[in-house]
This record gives structure tokens, C-alpha cells and sequence, in this order.
């Protein structure tokens, strides 16, 4: 009914607003297979068959039919993930991954591997990176060819970028999400109930025992509920606190900033979001896992990236990827999964790459202040893509 509907967008919007909160940060919360079951039932599902107009399964079998690997590898590492690199590099930032170097040409080479720091991604098959033996068996030069070919019929193609500008908006709205902001009147929910979360964030200044004490005089939880709440928001880099009415939630954070604040000159950054939020802010996270595993297919990459990088109506603005990586420093887990994204799409095809450089170069000087001042940790920064960027010719 999506593909009939007179505004894709509002019907679109209209299912987020009913199902989204049935499933995440509800009071009693589903355990993560229930979650992720419903996620794929009631989500994911129908959002499958409105991209591929008939069965998901069937829409996939077809692309990987007529589809070829990509000439460009793009794996991204993880931190500790051994690389290599060689003396046929054109600089020694061009690295393979393991499967690629023992495909390649190299391994006969005079190379040398380390451990990366994380954040970077393979360049097999990038003929800029390499003297000789730019790709290995997998990523061979005739797979360019082919991938020219895999373009993707006119109304699949169009029904792609109607859902992902759609999605890629709403990702980016709530990813970059503050206290002070309203939901848009399509997600607005009909009956707003008084449920609120007292969220708290990750940051550097305050040790995991001041954090502990904090929790303890502030929310009213014990030792082993501290410690648990402090572990999650040092490994996802927020979590949710106290579940309760706008006045209790308010009252916890009062409490959270006095009592860090005696400890440190910097209070914890605390927010009140509201129960709906945070469900749209869970999913609008899942939705970016989705987008990795759907942009894996070249013609979906191409409609990802076209708009990702499509200019705001509102000159004033910035466009969609820009917004994401002018909040960079202030994200939390989310912020590795726009890096994985951006690694996945438009480093992966030359000529998005090219714009992409464009919008990254325009924004520079900011991104670099904000790097600057951020107090998160360092090798997870948007910043690091100036390597991808700027060093190879």
C-alpha cells in the first residue's frame, strides 16, 4: 500500500510512529531476541518489501544474480586487526587486510604487519594506493567492469531513493538529537504519556569510582547496580539511568550534576529524553546496522550515497552526511557506525569519494576544532578519515 500511497513519506513515517515505541524502551523491557524478532517482523520486513516491490528473499536472489563483487575491498578494521602494508605502496598508509594479502602479489613481497589502531579500511583494489598488484585474486581489475553493469532496474532504483531518503533523515534527526528538540508532528505521538529517561554520557573527566558514587547518592541503586550501569556507559557511551516522570527524571539529573560536581569542576552531561525518543533513537541505531548489509549491493550504494550527499533545500544547512559528521564529537556508540557507513558507501565509489572529499574539505576546520575539544576517545574521530582523504594522490 506504501508504493500506492499518494505520500510515501507521511505513510512511511506514519508506520515508524505506531510500531517503533511497541518495541524499544518500553517499561518492561523484551529480552534482545524479542526484540530483534519483532525488530524484523514489524520493521525491517515491511520496509524489504517496499524496496524490492515482492519478497525480500527473492529481491536479494536476483541482485546477487546479475550483481559482482566489488573491485574495491573496503574492509574496515578493528582495533588490534593485523594489516599489512608493503614497499609497493604508494604511501605507508595503504595497508591489506589479512584475506586480501594472502591473495595478493605481496605476501612475495618485502612487507611488514602490525596492529591498527582501528578506524581504518583496506585498500585492495584501489589503483591509486599501489606501484603494482593493486588487487588480489578477489578484487580483480574485471570486476569494475562488471560493476558498471550491475545497475539496478529504473523502478527499484527509484523506490531505493523514495525509502532511503525517508530513513536516511530520520538516522540523522535522531542521531543528532538534543534535549531541547521536538518530535516533527509525523512521529508526534497521539497520546503523550508522562514516561521519561534520565540518560547519562560517557566522558573522560570522572573515573569509573566517581561515576559509582554518583549513581549511588543520585538515582537510589546500590553498589552492583552502579557498577553495571557505569560499565555499559563506558562501552556503549550513554545509558539510561532512571526511567520515571519528567519531575523524577529532572530531579535525578539535578542530583547527578551536583553530586559529579563536587568530585570533578565538570559535572556529568546528563539529559531528559523523552520514552518515545529514546525508542526512535534505539531503531534509528539499528536502522544504520541495516543500511551496512543493504549498501553491500552497487546500485544501492549509488542511491545511499546520492542521498546522503544531496544538498538541503535549505541552502543554510548542511546536507545528511555533513549533519552527521558536524556532530561527531558529540555522538556516543552511534558514531562508529556513521564511520562504517561512510567507509561502506562513499569511499568505496571514485566519484562519490570525489564529492564526499568535497563536503569533508568544506567542513575541516570545524571538524578539527571539535576534535580538539572532544574528551571521548580519540581513535574513534571523523577526523581520521583525512588519511583517506588527503594522503593518496
Amino acid at each position: 500500500e506504501w508504493l500506492e500511497a499518494a505520500d510515501c513519506r507521511a505513510e512511511l513515517l506514519q508506520h515508524l510512529k505506531d510500531q517503533v515505541p511497541q518495541i524499544f524502551c518500553l517499561k518492561k523491557e523484551l529480552s534482545p531476541p524479542e526484540e530483534e524478532d519483532l525488530t524484523q517482523r514489524r520493521l525491517l520486513h515491511p520496509l524489504e518489501c517496499f524496496l524490492f516491490g515482492e519478497d525480500p528473499q527473492e529481491g536479494r536472489q536476483k541482485l546477487q544474480q546479475g550483481s559482482a563483487s566489488s573491485q574495491l575491498c573496503g574492509r574496515v578494521f578493528k582495533e588490534g586487526e593485523t594489516v599489512y602494508s608493503c614497499d609497493c605502496a604508494i604511501d605507508p598508509t595503504c595497508v591489506l587486510c589479512m584475506d586480501c594479502f594472502q591473495d595478493s602479489v605481496h605476501k612475495n613481497h618485502r612487507y611488514k604487519m602490525h596492529a591498527s589502531s582501528g578506524g581504518g579500511f583496506c585498500d585492495c583494489g584501489d589503483v591509486e594506493a599501489w606501484k603494482v598488484g593493486p588487487c588480489c585474486s578477489k578484487h580483480d581489475l574485471g570486476a569494475a567492469a562488471a560493476m558498471d553493469e550491475a545497475v539496478l532496474e529504473p523502478e527499484l532504483y527509484e523506490r531505493a531513493e523514495k525509502l532511503f531518503r525517508v530513513l536516511m533523515r530520520y538516522v540523522t534527526d535522531f542521531l543528532v538529537w538534543e534535549e531541547n528538540f521536538e518530535l516533527s508532528a509525523e512521529l508526534q505521538p497521539r497520546i503523550k504519556d508522562n514516561a521519561y529517561y534520565c540518560v547519562l554520557y560517557n566522558d573522560e573527566h570522572h573515573s569509573y569510582d566517581h561515576v559509582i558514587y554518583t549513581l549511588q547518592r543520585s538515582v537510589n541503586c546500590d553498589q552492583a547496580e552502579a557498577q553495571t550501569h557505569t560499565t555499559l556507559i563506558d562501552k556503549e557511551g550513554r545509558r539510561a539511568v532512571k526511567r520515571g516522570t519528567l519531575r523524577s527524571c529532572q530531579q535525578a539529573k539535578d542530583l547527578i550534576r551536583s553530586n559529579s560536581e563536587h568530585i570533578s569542576l565538570q559535572p556529568l552531561r546528563v539529559e531528559i529524553l523523552h520514552a518515545t525518543v529514546m525508542a526512535h533513537q534505539t531503531f534509528a541505531l539499528r536502522l544504520g546496522s541495516w543500511f551496512q548489509k543493504i549498501i553491500g549491493y552497487s546500485g544501492f550504494r549509488q542511491a545511499f550515497c546520492q542521498v546522503a550527499l544531496e544538498p538541503n533545500a535549505d541552502r543554510d544547512r548542511p546536507c545528511l552526511i555533513s549533519r552527521l559528521m558536524l556532530h561527531d564529537a558529540r555522538m556516543y556508540k552511534a558514531r562508529k557506525i556513521v564511520h562504517e557507513l561512510i567507509f561502506g558507501s562513499m569511499l568505496m565509489d571514485s566519484d562519490f569519494k570525489r564529492l564526499f572529499a568535497i563536503e569533508f574539505t568544506k567542513h575541516y576546520k570545524q571538524l578539527q576544532k571539535d576534535f580538539i575539544s572532544d574528551d571521548h576517545e580519540r581513535s574513534i574521530s571523523i577526523t581520521a578519515l583525512s588519511v583517506q582523504i588527503f594522503t593518496v594522490p
